[in-house]
């Protein structure tokens, strides 16, 4: 990677770590001229991502008798010794669908005796392909962990807040329903229906009671996740919902904006880049932080934080300037390429140099690159450069859908593609209800303010602090929450103080989570593992194909799945007759008879999957009114927004109190807040730490391990630093997930610390100042200072 005299506002500080940079890849290429093959160097780098393959020998019993096992104490490795001794004879198997993330690979339970022994990726799966990522294999640990919450339980002590001992009761079912229906009728009766909240993520029998009560508040997470890209999709393709689809593998030119999925070990993902690298594509990735990702790639360009847009804007022009995009595609599936080449022509690669610290000659052999191999793709997924990170983010998300667009990616060999899920009834289809009671529109986030997104069932994680805080639009008295953790929220300190203003709070849970601790009733939901179903294929699904769940044997402790609860608050609550009938057998057979199979056809498979292969044909229309994919949004024109993605800086930036970019990542064997209470997960990674470059540290006085404080405008957190030359000077990251309180979770508490302290949370109005289609909550668009303990 070429370093350039930098101007006085970057300093030699940058230059010389730059030079530092370059000298370990001459390093690399010197140990490859040495014989370090690139496939050598790719399965050594790649161990670090699939990790939970490698794992997978260890934990359950396939390693060899003689291999040491490390890093326990020698009365701590006996167990897993006498674990790893012999293998045991399977006497079934079991197939169901992991329940960790989005991406749901289906898996095979190799049970012994009646308990799961080991868990293993299903071959024919087009997700997993025979293989899970760490947090898969490991989930079994879960499942038989002491820990998880047996019995509902309700709270004695009326003082809610972080650290308070709830004084916990065990109660019955009914008398957990009882109180959750008495507390709701009580607030609806006293001040309506849209006083009631329920925070979870779709689910049909909870959207059931919601519209039987008539309110309008489902909270997701969503806008700290993706709904800028779900804006961007909807503005520019026509499509409701992003696809977290890619044919990466045929990739032959990847350019990274912070798209970080293989450091994450998002199995198929993860598996589909190696395989992309294997196969000779080059990998760029511009990132402030070397992760693994970048690691792997052939070029990692350190880009100031915040500024992908201006890079982007700057190959946008070279591209078009000289006709490098694919012409037959452009021509044939995209509208408004004119006005898009007027608007970027002020965006010079000198002008981005100066905003981005990359040389103008890199950018300009980077669009070049990019605009002449093919197939050449722009991954993107979630909390990377286009998503809700920055002011600017949903503009670097609209770049991103105009880069693939000028080569020819969408839904096309090597790029971007729409999953060819089975078209099935909906669950209103199946199960028509009874007249709903009309809904007020106005919600307590405000998100319907949000034109371009409010039709889809989301939420404002940010907004919805204050909101309750200060009854404005009006009050919220009670809520029903579902795996959701209040560590998950933007200043959970502050939402801390909203949910005891809250007269009720019920939480749906597996874990004694830090939200459940704030609760008055907690009902018991059981381990996926213990539940039965089927899931469509989406994070890759070249062709229809659905996954059965069946349970690994009956609940351990006296738990429900989500659906029974919500039917049992129903009927305490006088709202039996929208559940008359509801059965989740019925519904996935009335869905799998649409498909001319049936449930019955599906349990009996031997190898638990439906699928309906076919030859894949890329799309040719669009759901846009021009049926194109619009580089000039007449959505965006419609609803107030720009129609092409102008430049736009981020919000914040250094200063003398708080002088360093604040970066988020999360580690590879975690999963946001709900893995780390897993004895085998903590032990691979227990905690997180301050990531700091050597020099920044060396500056404050901090060595490799010191602890140190992460201080924002804010809150403050406390952890060790990790000390690396793989980061920008002037940046820190912490990574997600850890920080937890409760005492309850034994593994995981009081270790690390909560980065979402330092996240500020933001009201209504100030939301809606930001003028972002994606309801954007800014999760590291503020700045931070670092100081030794």
């Amino acid at each position: 990677m070429k370093t350039r005299k930098h101007s006085e506002k970057g300093g030699k500080t940058w230059l010389s770590w730059q030079n530092a940079i370059t000298a370990g890849l001459i390093r690399m290429a010197k140990n490859k001229k040495k014989g370090l093959s690139r496939r050598a160097f790719l399965l050594a780098s790649g161990a670090a991502v699939t990790a939970g393959a490698a794992s997978n020998f260890l934990l359950t019993g396939c390693q060899p008798k003689d291999v040491k096992v490390e890093g326990p104490a020698e009365e701590e490795a006996a167990p897993v010794r006498k674990l790893i001794s012999v293998d045991p004879e399977v006497t079934a198997t079991k197939f169901n669908v992991c329940g960790v993330c989005g991406a749901a690979c289906a898996m095979i339970a190799d049970m012994v005796d009646g308990r799961v022994w080991r868990l293993r990726g299903n071959p024919d799966d087009q997700v997993a392909l025979g293989h899970l990522c760490v947090k898969g294999y490991t989930a079994h640990k879960d499942l038989y962990c002491p820990d998880r919450l047996k019995y509902p339980l309700k709270r004695t002590n009326p003082q809610k807040g972080p650290g308070v001992d709830p004084g916990w009761v065990k109660i019955e079912w009914d008398e957990a329903f009882k109180l959750t229906a008495d507390a709701f009728n009580k607030a609806i009766q006293e001040n309506g229906p849209q006083s009631v909240a329920f925070f979870s993520r779709n689910h049909d029998w909870m959207d059931r009671l919601r519209h039987a009560i008539g309110t309008p508040n489902q909270i997701i997470h969503d806008n700290t996740c993706f709904t800028t890209y779900t804006a961007t999709w909807r503005g520019s393709l026509g499509i409701g919902m992003r696809s977290y689809m890619m044919d990466i593998q045929n990739a032959k030119y990847i350019l990274s904006f912070g798209w970080d999925i293989p450091s994450k070990a998002k199995n198929n993902q993860a598996r589909d880049y190696i395989k992309a690298l294997e196969n000779g594509a080059k990998c760029v990735c511009l990132n402030p932080h070397l992760t693994i990702t970048a690691s792997l790639a052939d070029e990692w360009i350190p880009i100031k934080p915040g500024t992908d847009l201006a890079f982007m804007l700057a190959m946008i022009r070279i591209i078009i300037n000289e006709e490098l995009y694919d012409k037959d595609y452009v021509a044939s599936y995209t509208t408004g390429l004119d006005e898009l080449k007027a608007a970027v022509q002020d965006y010079t690669p000198q002008w981005a140099a100066e905003i981005t610290e990359v040389p103008a000659a890199t950018i300009e052999r980077i669009a070049r690159e990019f605009g002449t191999t093919r197939p050449a793709f722009v991954p993107t997924h979630k909390r990377d450069a286009g998503g809700p990170n920055y002011a600017n983010s949903w503009r670097t998300a609209f770049c991103s859908i105009i880069l693939n667009a000028l080569v020819g990616a969408w839904d096309r060999e090597g790029g971007q593609i729409i999953p060819r899920t089975p078209r099935m009834p909906s669950f209103n289809d199946i199960f028509p209800p009874p007249a709903f009671p009309p809904m007020p529109k106005e919600r307590i986030d405000g998100f319907e303010k949000h034109s371009v997104i409010a039709d889809m069932r989301g939420g404002d994680f940010s907004t919805i602090t204050e909101a309750i805080l200060s009854e404005k639009p009006y009050p919220l008295k009670a809520a029903l929450m579902n795996k959701y953790n209040l560590l998950s929220f933007p200043n959970p300190a502050r939402f801390a103080e909203a949910l005891a203003k809250l007269d009720f709070v019920a939480v749906v849970e597996y874990w004694p989570s830090e939200l459940a601790q704030m609760a008055d009733v907690v009902f018991p939901e059981f381990h996926f593992l213990e539940g039965s179903g089927m899931t469509p294929r989406a994070f890759t699904a070249y062709y229809p194909q659905i996954a059965l769940r069946e349970p690994v044997h009956d609940p351990l402790y006296d738990a429900k799945g989500f659906g029974s609860i919500i039917t049992g608050i129903a009927k305490a609550m006088g709202l039996g007759e929208y559940f008359e009938g509801l059965s989740s057998g019925e519904f996935n057979n009335k869905r799998l008879e649409a498909l001319e199979t049936s449930w019955d056809e599906l349990k009996a498979s031997p190898n638990g999957l439906w699928s309906k292969e076919q030859p894949f044909k890329g799309r040719e229309e669009w759901g846009t009114p021009s049926k194109k994919i619009e580089l000039y949004s007449s959505l965006f024109k419609e609803k107030g927004f720009d129609p092409l993605p102008y430049w736009q800086p981020k919000k914040e930036m250094p200063s003398p109190a708080y002088p360093l970019y604040m970066l988020i990542s999360r580690p590879p064997m975690h999963k946001m807040t709900a893995t780390q209470n897993n004895e085998l997960r903590i032990q691979v990674y227990p905690e997180n730490s301050a990531i700091l470059h050597k020099d920044t540290a060396k500056q404050l006085g901090i060595k490799d391990g010191d602890e140190v404080t992460v201080e924002s405008r804010v809150g403050k957190i406390k952890l060790k630093a990790q000390l690396t030359e793989g980061i920008r000077p002037d940046c820190v990251c912490v990574e997600h997930g850890f920080g937890h309180w409760s005492k309850e979770l034994t593994i995981a508490n009081n270790r690390g610390a909560n980065e979402g302290e330092l996240i500020p949370n933001y009201s209504i109005e100030e939301s809606l100042a930001l003028k972002c289609p994606g309801a954007n909550v800014l999760m590291t668009d503020f700045c931070v200072k670092v100081a030794r303990a």
